[in-house]
């Protein structure tokens, strides 16, 4: 009887510190995105969050958050800056195809949705496995192009979450301030896990 209430006891500890870690991501990846300015604070904020919870997650190193974001968040600063301003140009120039085509065009809607989808994943994945996959920001780009149809379960699982954890934010405001990018990222590392350690990781 000890044994089992001292497990729970252990379980909810671990899943608070796990909340209250989220918490904390969430706000430094705020104050990260101010800190370049929104725009170019944006990248490297970004990196350094998936660099957190790829350590945490997938590595199952125990580092101090705070210390471990901001040494990563300014080791990418300048390389980041080269991809984000055009991966903004590609997103500009997508969003205005999407008025277009919703005032001239909306019967191929649904074929520029799916569009969106790919950008989206290949976008996550970029971030997601930007430290473990090898080369330039744009090989990592390319690669990350391909890991969707690798990883097909995997990705629907990532559309599902984003989406229930973006309705929460709709519906509960709170939410959004807490966890609006720090649990969708945690839940693509879990998601990911086991397709890290099989493809990815060096044994």
């Amino acid at each position: 009887m000890y044994e089992s209430e001292e497990t729970l006891s252990h379980g909810l500890m671990r899943t608070m510190q796990w909340f209250s870690s989220l918490v904390y991501l969430n706000i430094l990846w705020f104050v990260g995105v101010l800190a370049g300015g929104v725009l170019l604070g944006i990248g490297p904020a970004t990196l350094a969050l998936c660099a957190v919870l790829r350590a945490l997650i997938w590595e199952r190193k125990d580092v101090v958050i705070n210390e471990f974001f901001y040494e990563v968040y300014r080791r990418v600063w300048n390389e980041s800056i080269r991809f984000m301003i055009p991966l903004y140009a590609v997103l500009a120039f997508s969003w205005v195809n999407y008025r277009v085509i919703a005032t001239f065009a909306p019967v191929v809607m649904p074929v520029f949705v799916v569009l969106w989808v790919i950008i989206f994943l290949t976008i996550s994945y970029f971030f997601i496995f930007y430290g473990t996959l090898a080369g330039s920001p744009w090989q990592k780009l390319k690669d990350s192009l391909v890991l969707p149809w690798m990883f097909p379960l995997q990705s629907l699982g990532m559309l599902v979450g984003v989406g229930a954890i973006w309705l929460l934010n709709w519906r509960f405001s709170v939410v959004g301030v807490l966890f609006l990018f720090s649990a969708p990222v945690a839940l693509y590392y879990c998601l990911l896990r086991k397709k890290y350690w099989r493809h990815f990781r060096v044994k």
